[in-house]
């Protein structure tokens, strides 16, 4: 198993590059990341030292209203810019001759766009319930086209919830199997979250939401978060996991079954192999002789 990036390696590669480059190239690179993000980095064909990077995402608004228009302001300060590019939902712009603060940290910090704009109604929640001020509201993200993210806190601990749409019901039955190891591994590390999985049947945390969409068609994966997932100390890891578990899961079920595929096309192989060895060969024609010793000849 593989925990996959929690930033974008790509746009931390163009940054890197920029800072690293006495030619400034004139950049307009358009590319995707996972949950059908889309990035635009560009730079102005005058000023080429001013680099501007602008992230579209279908639920960004939504980010932006529960938390993530001030969480924006606080990380990304004078480079986060008021009006975002056209077809963009939020716009930062990087002066490479003057950078805001240390060029080293620049990358990794632009290149957690995407995470920070996720994780603000995360660390809004999270932060009521280890106050003790959180109400019993549901908050919810409709992260892609089919499929919702619900963070619902219960008194010291908090639900998180992923609607995941699955193609076939073979994958939801990969992601039931997979998903019984989480449960098996609290047996034995007692710091796990609890993890239910239910395939078109919403789970009784959700019985009674008005917001709830495609419950005949998607599987729900709950997760249960205790103070020690939603502390200070660890926190930032916890929305950095829950960031990238439906690209996680997925990813998995992709892998079981190519490894599946792959050891029935083994299995295939060698059955052809003992068929090829179990055929007889076929049988020469055994000459005949006359007496006196000439062979005969059937015409």
């Amino acid at each position: 198993m593989i925990l996959l990036e929690f930033n974008n390696r790509i746009l931390y590669e163009l940054i890197e590059n920029s800072f690293g480059s006495d030619k400034r190239d004139l950049l307009d690179v358009t590319f995707a990341d996972f949950d059908g993000v889309s990035f635009h980095v560009s730079s102005h064909s005058e000023q080429r030292n001013l680099v501007t990077i602008s992230i579209a995402w279908s639920c960004a608004k939504q980010l932006l209203r529960l938390g993530a228009q001030a969480d924006m302001q606080k990380i990304y300060g004078p480079m986060l810019l008021p009006q975002a590019e056209a077809g963009f939902d939020v716009s930062l712009q990087v002066n490479l001759d003057s950078p805001p603060e240390d060029p080293k940290n620049l990358p990794l910090k632009i290149s957690n766009l995407k995470r920070h704009l996720f994780a603000a109604p995360f660390k809004q929640v999270f932060g009521n319930v280890v106050n003790k001020s959180a109400s019993n509201e549901i908050v919810a993200i409709d992260y892609r086209t089919s499929e919702s993210i619900y963070i619902k806190p219960e008194g010291d601990s908090c639900t998180v919830i992923f609607s995941i749409a699955f193609l076939e019901d073979a994958d939801a039955v990969f992601a039931k199997v997979f998903l019984q190891e989480f449960a098996d591994a609290r047996k034995s590390m007692k710091s796990v979250p609890s993890v239910k999985f239910t395939y078109r049947q919403a789970p009784l945390e959700l019985e009674g939401y008005p917001g709830l969409r495609n419950v005949e068609t998607n599987g729900f994966v709950s997760l249960a978060l205790f103070d020690q997932h939603l502390n200070a100390k660890n926190v930032y890891k916890t929305i950095n996991l829950l960031e990238t578990f439906r690209d996680y899961l997925h990813y998995h079920i992709k892998c079981s079954k190519a490894y599946m595929h792959n050891r029935m096309r083994t299995r295939v192989a060698t059955w052809l192999q003992v068929l090829n060895r179990a055929r007889p060969d076929p049988i020469a024609e055994k000459a005949k002789k006359l007496a006196s010793g000439r062979t005969f000849v059937r015409k």
